[in-house]
């Protein structure tokens, strides 16, 4: 889990706590929710608001940091606020009316920093043992670029109009580790059958691992090699590790021939016309299988229609309860494997929503629906 420390006054802790700790609890000080709704956020790349004492502060990027963080060419510059002429890149603005806000910029180094607590004449944010860390960012902070180039963020905060607190922010990461996505699998009305997450070390030689666990066994999910695996897998390329009383066996994985054809452009590829397939699914993605054991076929799940049709088609419980059901129509984004044109209607944006049936000699035994949120979600 990765954790925000905020340092002000020559390395007092401002506030220190989970980021983005998802739904709004009214006794947690500094509460971020997410905004993003569907394939739309208030802002591409701050898609949430703080919730304090009883007041919303709203965030923007500017068009500097979206080009910084993604290439992307949307937004505005800061304008009309008093501005360090030192800062190379104004982050953007947190706002709660216009007499309280907080100006968001890019730490360079700590010569830059001085500089902006000289301009607002505030005390300087950190001691000399956090500012030796500002020479190695990726050891304090795992935001980074397209271009993997990490962020440092200070922030001037303006109170009644006067800036008042000069900031410097921190993403710490728990046994050197950081929470890119969590997954989990639900069946039978919202049990739980799976769940884990995909971590990445922090440091110049990044290691990623996805590990989760169900009531008996514990998951590992592996790389296979991509150069020789290619022609035979071109899409899916990792396999399964699964331990259960000290024995291990493996689960492998291939895409569909309809799925590589809608993404990659290829031809090869099983089509599952030996499979029973429910006809009220447009896009089966893959399957992946446990030698004399059972076999699991992906489907794209496109709303609760689709879910109660094929729950119906085969005589299983459906994985999740009404609520469950709702946010599927109402918020893909909450559940999606990535975004991509699988529709082939020419945007990248549709949220890929994962399901599957389970097979047990031929015969179907488990429907899941599969919930993937990213850090900060």
């Amino acid at each position: 889990m990765a954790g925000e420390t905020v340092y002000i006054n020559k390395g007092e802790i401002y506030k220190e706590q989970v980021y983005f700790s998802g739904n709004y609890d009214p006794n947690d000080k500094f509460n971020y929710v997410n905004t993003r709704t569907g394939t739309n956020t208030v802002d591409p790349i701050a898609p949430f608001t703080k919730r304090q004492n009883g007041k919303i502060k709203t965030y923007t990027s500017t068009k500097e940091a979206r080009k910084w963080y993604s290439n992307e060419n949307s937004g505005e510059s800061l304008s009309g606020y008093d501005l360090c002429p030192n800062v190379t890149l104004w982050w953007g603005k947190g706002v709660i009316d216009t007499e309280n806000y907080d100006l968001y910029f890019k730490i360079d180094n700590a010569t830059m920093l001085n500089q902006v607590a000289s301009y607002y004449s505030l005390p300087y944010p950190i001691n000399s043992e956090i500012e030796v860390k500002l020479d190695t960012p990726e050891s304090i902070c795992t935001y980074s670029n397209y271009l993997g180039d990490h962020l440092i963020l200070g922030a001037v905060k303006f109170v009644n109009g006067s800036a008042s607190i000069l900031k410097m922010y921190c993403l710490y990461k728990d046994n050197n580790l950081f929470v890119l996505q969590k997954a989990k699998s639900l069946y039978n009305v919202g049990k739980v059958f799976e769940q884990g997450t995909l971590t990445t070390t922090v440091g110049p030689e990044r290691s990623k691992s996805f590990t989760s666990n169900t009531a008996t066994q514990s998951v590992k999910y592996e790389k296979i090699n991509i150069e020789e695996n290619r022609l035979v897998e071109p899409l899916f390329r990792w396999k399964a590790v699964i331990t259960e009383g000290g024995v291990s066996k493996i689960k492998n994985y291939e895409s569909s021939k309809q799925y590589r054809m809608l993404i990659a452009g290829l031809k090869n590829g099983n089509d599952f016309s030996n499979y029973d397939l429910c006809p009220s699914v447009n896009i089966w993605v893959g399957r992946s299988w446990i030698d004399n054991e059972e076999e699991e076929l992906y489907f794209y799940l496109e709303n609760s229609s689709m879910l109660e049709a094929v729950a119906t088609y085969y005589d299983l419980p459906e994985p999740c309860d009404s609520d469950t059901k709702v946010r599927i129509n109402s918020d893909p984004e909450d559940f999606r494997l990535r975004h991509q044109d699988i529709n082939q209607t020419g945007s990248r944006d549709v949220p890929v929503v994962i399901a599957s049936i389970v097979f047990e000699d031929d015969v179907a035994t488990m429907f899941k629906l599969y919930e993937i949120t990213r850090w900060n979600e």
